[in-house]
């Protein structure tokens, strides 16, 4: 499923980095939230949570799980608690149903 721009408005997302090649992650910020991996036409490939502190290293180990197949871009969506973050990526799971997250 292709992303819709309105959830950036919606879950107590308090901030989003927009989407950025799939290379460029380690400048993310390390706060709590998701972050979601896409293909160049913004097919939602995978979304994970990372807690306060954890996003690079999150994002690093949804690579080694091999998570990022097919992905080419990547977007975190910041969240004010790490319970606001399971919420986050619960609902977009359900949302998009990314093919990733079902390996």
């Amino acid at each position: 499923m292709i992303w819709d721009n309105t959830d950036y408005g919606r879950y107590q997302v308090v901030e989003h980095t927009g989407w950025r090649d799939i290379g460029n992650y380690e400048t993310l910020e390390e706060r709590a939230g998701v972050y979601v991996f896409a293909n160049v036409d913004l097919q939602v490939k995978y979304i994970g949570k990372a807690g306060p502190g954890r996003m690079v290293k999150e994002i690093e180990s949804a690579f080694d799980r091999g998570k990022d197949y097919g992905a080419t871009r990547v977007m975190a969506m910041y969240t004010n608690s790490d319970k606001n973050a399971l919420s986050l990526e619960r609902a977009l799971i359900d949302k998009y149903e990314p093919p990733n997250n079902y390996q």
